[in-house]
């Protein structure tokens, strides 16, 4: 098998996770559960990122995790983006920013590698910078959460569409959203959030809904599916599907086989804690049976 060199952009983060039955301070963001994902899955996993001098724990437990930072820029004098995330017992999260690094340049993002994943989670990468760097790669997926955060007085988030235009990241291979971020641009429901997405930008679109389970569409077909377990932690379970599912793809082009590889990540993420690597052996081993029996039916547009 291919070894591929994927970067994943965005910030390292210190989540600060306030659950109904569990409570934890650790790193998190994109490029740890993203990046844990590819490097469990064989591949070189690469942090594109900015930290605080607050946060050189962080990247030790990110290299303890499989995940190069040799592209972390470490600011001295400035802060590691932390957020608190609330479980509330009626389901979903609420987020507060508590600190925020640096932005990610433009200068950073353009290295050799067969993938980039763009991850912002409070506003780190430019708009611009993400269409303009994305074509020079043979695939790259974006998670725009970052891009529709809004932050008021004391950190707090919600979602604001604005300026975004999905449209524009042509270069984009993969977008991928969780539900509250398509309810936001006002979809009702993650499956026509899926394809209608997918026929409007010519990307392949991956919804991720919790219990819920997984959408993916390429316009022309729709893949759902769902994995059967009881969910002691759900964070960071968008970006593990996200990253194996660029995995599935650059390794085979399938779009079945991919989810059905994010779905397989899932499984194991959310059965612990916290990020920890992940049995890349196993993951493929419930992928190669989850694909004989994913929901697949033609897209009708």
């Amino acid at each position: 098998m291919r070894r591929f060199r994927v970067g994943i952009a965005g910030h390292v983060v210190i989540d600060r996770v306030i659950g109904r039955r569990l409570s934890y301070e650790s790193v998190g963001g994109v490029p740890t559960y993203a990046g844990l994902t590819v490097a469990s899955l064989g591949h070189t996993a690469l942090a594109i990122s900015v930290i605080g001098d607050d946060g050189l724990a962080a990247l030790e437990r990110l290299r303890g995790l499989g995940v190069s930072v040799e592209r972390v820029r470490v600011v001295r004098g400035a802060k590691t983006t932390r957020y608190e995330i609330v479980q509330l017992p009626e389901g979903g999260r609420r987020w507060r920013l508590l600190a925020r690094a640096p932005d990610v340049r433009a200068e950073d993002l353009t290295l050799e590698l067969d993938a980039t994943y763009y991850g912002p989670v409070a506003g780190e990468l430019r708009p611009e910078d993400i269409a303009v760097t994305s074509r020079l790669y043979r695939w790259t997926a974006l998670d725009p959460q970052g891009l529709m955060r809004a932050f008021d007085e004391d950190g707090n988030v919600r979602l604001e569409v604005g300026s975004l235009d999905l449209e524009t990241f042509g270069s984009v291979s993969v977008l991928r959203l969780a539900l509250e971020e398509t309810a936001a641009l006002g979809y009702a429901e993650p499956s026509q959030a899926a394809v209608r997405l997918a026929l409007s930008t010519g990307r392949i679109v991956a919804v991720t809904a919790g219990s819920r389970g997984s959408f993916v569409s390429d316009g022309l077909r729709l893949v759902r599916g769902r994995t059967e377990v009881e969910a002691v932690d759900t964070v960071g379970a968008g970006d593990v599907f996200g990253g194996a599912l660029l995995v599935g793809l650059m390794e085979t082009g399938d779009l079945v086989y991919a989810t059905a590889l994010g779905l397989a990540a899932v499984d194991q993420r959310v059965r612990h804690a916290g990020p920890r690597a992940l049995d890349g052996d196993a993951i493929r081993r419930a992928a190669s049976e989850l694909s004989r029996k994913i929901s697949v039916s033609e897209v009708r547009p």
